[in-house]
């Protein structure tokens, strides 16, 4: 069963690609997309069923053909450096493709692993947030595709290609979570990186073409280091053991040889996750079509990013380097919270927003204890579910008003009420309870105090969260008084996967004591062993394990949805508005119709114009060129220190 299991995880989305590859009918593409996604979808509920194990495929040739892929890869990147005439991009596809030369056949390191693959709590998380949220996201792709294409007026469609790599990305993600041999981990890692390369140049327009580059290059450098440190570990601890991650995790490796190797894939995992100062590369990627911002945002690459500083904290776990790893993500989580505020586009809200939820997790990492990894763990299952819908809402309104302006959006909700209730609920999901999200920095917050500077910036970013959330959600509720609401229809193939998100929005935040308790906690036994919380029922109570009694904190959330139930309906139920109470907005001039059904109005010389109310965006104080600067060196300085903080243990 393992068998069958671990090819569907990571073979079949190969298998799936090939085949829409291959098929140019629409109609069967679609049922191919739609298949794919659902067996994804139902193996992963297998994993989370079985639990634990370790798994190695039969023959050696697997090895043979992955090192054959890294140079085939690395080759590529080489092609896409010369054809762009990028010095960046063959710069650092050289600095890989020259140490794993080196590495294969001067060190002539054949290196085999055993076990090749563990799945452990940590990699059952994992795998249902990619399977679960990056299907559903496909399946969004499909109408989205199409509509997208149809908008261009392109003569000749490439949905074929572009879904191919979208749904490749699942399989090399699910392979990354259960890679325990560092090699193919390094495999799979690159995989994701050309995935991302291909999405993001998908419309081929110069923008789209010189911002993949970009994720490109950007992406090679944290390649490199990877490439370094499975050197170092070779070289220095003497054999292929040392490239078993949890060899790596089980402190049989000399401290003074491991801190090194491990700042090297910190690192690796910072760019990933495009923390500070590496945050361009990802909101470059705002440029390619929807569902690539919903699927690298919400259950692919960054999400390997931060699963990798996760895993590995064992091994940095009472150093320095731990310190500075949660300042580090702390300093980002601040950072592009406070850009997010001057924002117009919806996408780069969420961008920015994405970048700062990702820094909270790393910082709940560094901070290195049973609740904090806890609390990394819970953000990553929240965060992928409300961010992967708040970026398929974003398409869906881009597909009915054609822009991803935020002022553009005012009045959405007299226009397209279904699509606004979807949206508005998301964006409550990110910081208002009873949702995930804010559990989730309530205990990082709890566990912070190791780590007072975190602290600080833990408080000052959750404050400019809730600025530039409510912002947002203010334009699109923002509309003329006027009776009654249009009927919205979406597409199946955008109403499936917005409305499945939504109500799984509803179901981890019911079920956030039964899925704490049966998931959550083995997750984060197998990172860290210690003093647990414990979740009792369906309310989920903060006690820990050597004193069952001792309430430390308690978070009602039957009790919490039955008190923001009544808020939102009360209103609904004792406040309304009679036609005789509609009045016209007076605008010191002639009402186009003189009715409460327009928004237009008689300037002077009787031009018809549109009432429109404007948002403020603090661009002047918290725009990016205000704070990039300053705010990007701060982050060289701490990833300087970081990477320090590992030669300094030589």
């Amino acid at each position: 069963m393992a068998d069958g299991m671990m090819a569907v995880a990571i073979l079949l989305p190969v298998l799936a690609g090939l085949l829409i590859l291959a098929v140019r009918n629409y109609f069967m593409r679609n049922v191919i997309v739609i298949a794919t996604a659902l067996v994804l979808i139902g193996n992963s509920i297998l994993f989370a069923t079985r639990g634990s194990f370790t798994y190695s495929p039969d023959g050696d040739y697997w090895s043979t053909l992955i090192a054959v892929l890294d140079y085939l890869i690395l080759a590529f990147y080489l092609y896409v450096g010369f054809t762009l005439r990028n010095k960046l991009v063959i710069l650092f596809a050289l600095t890989q493709l020259i140490p794993l030369a080196y590495f294969e056949f001067v060190m002539k390191a054949h290196v085999t692993v055993q076990p090749a693959f563990v799945i452990d709590g940590l990699a059952v998380v994992m795998t249902l947030v990619i399977s679960i949220v990056g299907s559903l996201i496909c399946i969004y792709a499909l109408r989205y595709m199409y509509d997208h294409e149809h908008h261009l007026h392109l003569e000749k469609s490439r949905q074929s290609r572009f879904l191919f790599w979208l749904v490749l990305i699942l399989g090399a993600m699910n392979g990354l979570v259960f890679a325990n041999n560092l090699v193919w981990l390094y495999f799979f890692w690159e995989v994701t990186t050309l995935c991302c390369y291909q999405l993001i140049s998908h419309d081929r327009t110069e923008l789209a073409i010189n911002n993949a580059a970009r994720a490109l290059w950007m992406n090679a450098t944290g390649g490199t280091a990877f490439i370094l440190a499975i050197i170092y570990l070779y070289a220095k601890h003497g054999g292929a053991n040392a490239l078993s991650l949890q060899t790596l995790l089980s402190g049989n490796i000399q401290a003074s040889l491991l801190l090194l190797p491990v700042a090297l894939l910190c690192y690796t995992g910072f760019v990933k996750a495009a923390q500070m100062p590496f945050q361009s590369w990802l909101l470059g990627a705002m440029v390619a079509p929807t569902p690539v911002s919903a699927l690298l945002h919400s259950s692919t690459m960054v999400k390997a990013g931060v699963y990798l500083v996760l895993r590995l904290a064992p091994a940095y776990a009472g150093t320095h380097l731990s310190t500075i790893i949660a300042i580090a993500g702390a300093f980002t989580f601040f950072g592009t919270s406070a850009l997010a505020i001057s924002q117009t586009t919806g996408k780069r809200v969420l961008a920015y927003s994405t970048i700062a939820n990702l820094g909270l997790i790393i910082a709940c990492a560094g901070i290195n204890t049973p609740l904090s990894i806890a609390a990394a763990i819970l953000l990553i299952i929240f965060h992928a579910i409300s961010k992967g819908m708040l970026f398929l809402c974003a398409g869906t309104i881009e597909h009915q008003i054609w822009s991803r302006e935020i002022e553009d959006m005012e009045g959405l909700a007299a226009k397209a009420p279904l699509t606004t209730l979807i949206t508005a609920i998301g964006i409550l999901s990110m910081f208002l309870p009873p949702f995930g999200m804010l559990l989730g920095k309530w205990i990082a917050l709890e566990a912070a105090y190791r780590v007072p500077l975190a602290v600080v910036f833990f408080v000052l970013a959750s404050t400019l969260t809730i600025v530039f959330w409510t912002k947002w959600l203010g334009r699109l509720l923002q509309v003329l008084p006027k009776l009654g609401w249009p009927m919205e229809k979406l597409s199946p193939s955008y109403a499936v996967p917005l409305w499945t998100m939504l109500i799984g929005i509803f179901v981890v935040g019911i079920g956030i004591g039964p899925i704490y308790q049966n998931y959550v906690l083995t997750a984060t036994n197998n990172v860290i062993a210690g003093n647990q919380i414990v979740a009792s029922g369906w309310d989920y109570m903060m006690l820990t394990a050597n004193s069952m009694k001792e309430v430390v904190g308690i978070f009602p959330v039957w009790l919490l949805y039955v008190v923001l139930g009544i808020a939102l309906l009360l209103p609904v139920l004792f406040i309304g508005v009679k036609p005789t109470q509609l009045r016209p907005v007076y605008l010191c001039g002639e009402q186009v119709a003189g009715s409460t059904e327009t928004d237009e109005w008689l300037a002077e010389a009787d031009v018809k114009t549109r009432f429109m109310l404007g948002g403020y965006y603090f661009q002047d104080t918290l725009g990016e060129k205000t704070l990039n600067p300053w705010m990007n060196s701060l982050a060289i300085l701490l990833i300087a220190i970081m990477l320090g903080c590992g030669v300094i243990m030589l």
